[in-house]
């Protein structure tokens, strides 16, 4: 038997059998260690030319020996197809994944979009109203000086009709003063006059009386 090592422990694919068996030595009479599926990768260790069995490990760690008609250089194409298979369908998985996240990325885009249309129509509404409540601050601060000035009016017109009130009491005191002199007067005209015509009508009889 002549076993020569493996060139820098070459890999190895397990050919189109379902199953291949993995045993403890290069005869069928050596105890079965491991079955290899289809496609299995293993690493070659030796081959036996002789047995034609080649010792090879699997992942793992665990070695054992294996027909070296079953061992090919590439994966058979059933398992190359399985593999492109289930990577086509992890693609399919990964694109579908994908397009519900741009799907959902675009329904976020447009709540967004509507949430900044909306915060664009509430500010547009803040402005009005703010320039309505700035006119009407105004309009108040104009108010509130119109009232300062017809304040100051209404006070001065007080203080005028005060000193009227004082001037029409002046003028009754006055009046009253001339009232009072005036009867005054026509009195002392009437007791003159009395007077008068008493000494008269004196004279008269002691005219009378002459005679």
């Amino acid at each position: 038997m002549l076993a020569f090592p493996g060139h820098a422990a070459q890999i190895k694919y397990i050919t189109d059998e379902f199953e291949v068996t993995m045993r403890s030595g290069t005869s069928v009479s050596n105890s079965i260690v491991r079955m290899l599926k289809s496609g299995q990768a293993v690493t070659i260790l030796e081959e036996d030319l002789a047995s034609r069995y080649s010792l090879v490990e699997i992942e793992g760690g665990k070695k054992g020996y294996v027909l070296s008609r079953y061992l090919v250089d590439t994966m058979s194409s059933k398992v190359r197809l399985e593999i492109l298979q289930k990577s086509a369908d992890e693609q399919k998985t990964l694109t579908a994944s994908l397009q519900a996240d741009v799907e959902r990325l675009e329904s976020d885009l447009k709540l967004e979009q509507s949430d900044k249309e909306a915060l664009k129509n509430t500010l547009l509404a803040s402005e009005s109203e703010l320039s309505r409540v700035r006119d009407a601050a105004s309009n108040t601060l104009d108010i509130v000086a119109k009232n300062k000035r017809l304040e100051s009016v209404v006070t001065q017109l007080g203080k005028d009709n005060a000193a009227l009130d004082n001037e029409n009491a002046a003028l009754k005191d006055t009046t009253k003063l001339d009232w009072l002199v005036r009867g005054a007067g026509v009195s002392l005209v009437a007791f003159i006059i009395g007077i008068l015509v008493t000494r008269i009508r004196w004279r008269k009889q002691e005219s009378w009386g002459s005679y």
